[in-house]
């Protein structure tokens, strides 16, 4: 029986890897301070002086609560969604600031060079998601669960970026969808939203206002496409470089996903490998908790997949037999 195993991220978490949006910000803190905040500045968050007396003992415990839920616990959704109103804000600021005679008209190099110096560091987004992901080493990591690998027909479709697969437990051929560390793809990580809404909207404006040669107004609104674009995660562009993959899981019976939730940037590829196996075949989701489980019966729903070929589980019950001997030993 030919099988598909979907590895998300939940699953590095549970080798005790730090492998979550919160541990990269955790690494751009220590690595990359000054892009960080600038960074966090673009979704309204400004540290706070944890040194001012009147701050309460647990004030950076509750800070980084309040900036998990607004930024970094759904991060690929949430970066999609700057503060763009108080970009164009500034815009109209520096406009009425230069005080032209002649009207937006001729300022569209001085204008997009500003906003180069002002957002351009958003362009090395990706390169440190390379940089955090080649310090995380599976090398001392054992693995928890035997029988991943049922047959040597299985395919393997992991979203995380690492080694663990190969390094720990030994599987070749694994399709990192995302790229990964320069061990197993050739592909650099990827890492971004998929409001591709926002992006078509402000390429539109820039376009009428560049009929209109109001080049004030077409120089933001380019550079809100470009911060977009920085970010941005082409799903579309990435089912298409992987098609021989998806060709290959036509005779498929069964799925696992384990450590996956199914955020709406990666619902695309659900519908791909939902198009691409057999009718009938019988999926097995595990989750690990219920926000976990919602949103992956959203997902599954959107895409259409059967309720009579769905099999939800806890994650628990995933690991429930290789941790069980490993407590009795």
């Amino acid at each position: 029986m030919k099988k598909l195993v979907i590895i998300g991220n939940g699953f590095d978490i549970a080798h005790n890897l730090k492998t979550s949006y919160w541990d990269f910000r955790e690494f751009l803190k220590k690595e990359r301070e000054q892009f960080l905040y600038a960074f966090e500045r673009m979704y309204n968050i400004f540290p706070p002086d944890f040194s001012d007396p009147r701050m309460g003992a647990d004030a950076e415990e509750r800070w980084n609560k309040k900036i998990k839920s607004i930024l970094w616990e759904e991060f690929e959704t949430e970066i999609g969604k700057p503060n763009i109103a108080e970009m164009l804000d500034a815009s109209e600021s520096i406009l009425e600031q230069m005080d032209l005679d002649g009207g937006n008209i001729g300022i569209e190099d001085t204008m997009d060079e500003y906003w180069r110096l002002e957002y351009g560091f958003v362009q090395k987004f990706q390169l440190y998601v390379k940089e955090w992901i080649e310090k995380i080493s599976t090398n001392h990591v054992k693995p928890i669960k035997d029988g991943i690998i049922d047959d040597e027909e299985s395919f393997y479709m992991s979203f995380n970026y690492t080694d663990t697969l190969e390094n720990v437990y030994h599987i070749e051929n694994v399709l990192h969808i995302h790229g990964g560390v320069d061990r197993v793809s050739w592909v650099e990580p990827i890492m971004g939203h998929c409001n591709t809404k926002d992006i078509e909207y402000y390429k539109n404006k820039a376009i009428e206002a560049d009929e209109c040669f109001d080049e004030g107004s077409a120089s933001i609104n380019h550079a809100v496409v470009n911060y977009l674009k920085s970010i941005y995660k082409n799903t579309d562009k990435i089912i298409e470089a992987n098609i021989p993959f998806f060709d290959k899981l036509k005779d498929v019976e069964e799925v696992t996903v384990i450590g996956w939730s199914a955020g709406q940037a990666d619902i695309p590829y659900l519908k791909k490998i939902f198009e691409s196996i057999m009718e009938n075949t019988v999926w097995h989701v595990y989750w690990y908790d219920n926000k976990a489980k919602t949103s992956l019966i959203a997902a599954f729903d959107e895409v259409g997949i059967p309720n009579k070929n769905r099999n939800f589980r806890k994650s628990s019950e995933y690991w429930m037999k290789k941790l069980t001997m490993l407590n009795e030993s």
